[in-house]
């Protein structure tokens, strides 16, 4: 049940629209040694959870991350990386180059090694993409690596074996459980990697939290089409228009009519890879005419609204 968005705080409205539009699994299964490259692809997440045995997650310039059974890994951004079972393992190819069998259009089987050997290492594998502007303001701030033990919280302990099942042995309706259940684990993740990182006390995440600039975030996030005033902004902080402008900048990064820019015109790449006209984003958002919002998007984002929806279609 959906609760009102009074009753929610700035960092929950943020964490709830990771909600996922997309997603395609892989169970795998290695009885041998290798490494499978998962490639790069913009504006996405990657996940994986291993069940038995010891992967290793690789970025480019960073050290090898070990995930045990019962952990899971996510790689946010689409940032390309190699799945081992060892270190320096040989790469077999790219996960899309290799032989899989399909068990529908989103889930698969990898196996890696001989089919009559037992495997040392089972993990479910996922890549994900999401629906709502909010989530790749989210996705922008994790590391390149986030790493959770599920069994030290128990909504993921109990969610892992579901989701696995459901993609090992799909169902009727198997797609749409997955997916949510996947939602559900990733925001799991990130709560649990906020509650440990010390680095998270600075930035957009940090300024979520702050009781005066987060409330102002939470009423730019919800209404980004509004033609926002510094002074409106000001008010809904309790502060005098210069005190307000400072500490924005200081604790978000950015001057918060900037900020407002980049959230409207976010928000809007959401509606126009979603398909909407160039012509009712501009009127949703409170532009006079296409011209003046194409320029906007524009001068804000360094492409065209118009090349946005050729891409997306």
């Amino acid at each position: 049940m959906d609760l009102p968005w009074e009753q929610r705080d700035p960092l929950t409205e943020a964490l709830y629209q990771v909600r996922m539009s997309g997603a395609f699994y892989s169970w795998t299964e290695a009885s041998g040694d290798g490494s499978v490259a998962m490639p790069e692809v913009p504006t996405t997440l990657s996940f994986h959870v291993v069940s038995r045995g010891t992967a290793y997650l690789e970025v480019d310039g960073e050290d090898p991350v070990a995930v045990r059974a019962g952990e899971m890994a996510l790689v946010p951004r689409g940032i390309g990386h190699r799945v081992s079972t060892s270190v320096g393992a040989r790469l077999l190819g790219s996960a899309e180059e290799l032989p899989q069998t399909m068990l529908g259009d989103h889930f698969s089987v990898l196996r890696i090694g001989p089919d009559d050997v037992p495997p040392h290492l089972s993990m479910l594998c996922g890549v994900i993409s999401f629906d709502s502007p909010g989530a790749q303001q989210v996705l922008d701030v994790l590391p390149r690596i986030i790493r959770v033990d599920s069994r030290d919280r128990p909504v993921m302990a109990a969610l892992v074996p579901l989701l696995s099942s459901e993609v090992v042995d799909p169902r009727p309706g198997g797609e749409a459980v997955a997916t949510r259940l996947a939602d559900v684990l990733v925001i799991e993740t990130v709560r649990a990697w906020l509650a440990s990182d010390p680095d998270v006390q600075t930035g957009w995440l940090a300024a979520l939290r702050d009781p005066e600039i987060g409330a102002v975030l939470a009423v730019i996030h919800r209404e980004p089409g509004r033609p926002w005033t510094l002074g409106e902004l000001a008010a809904t902080a309790a502060m005098s228009r210069s005190a307000f402008a400072a500490r924005f900048t200081a604790v978000a990064g950015v001057p918060a009519m900037k900020y407002v820019a980049q959230w409207r015109m976010r928000a809007a790449r959401h509606r126009l890879a979603a398909g909407e006209t160039v012509a009712s984003v501009a009127l949703a958002f409170g532009y006079g005419s296409e011209a003046a919002f194409s320029r906007a998007y524009a001068r804000t984002t360094g492409e065209t609204p118009g090349r946005v929806r050729r891409r997306a279609a």
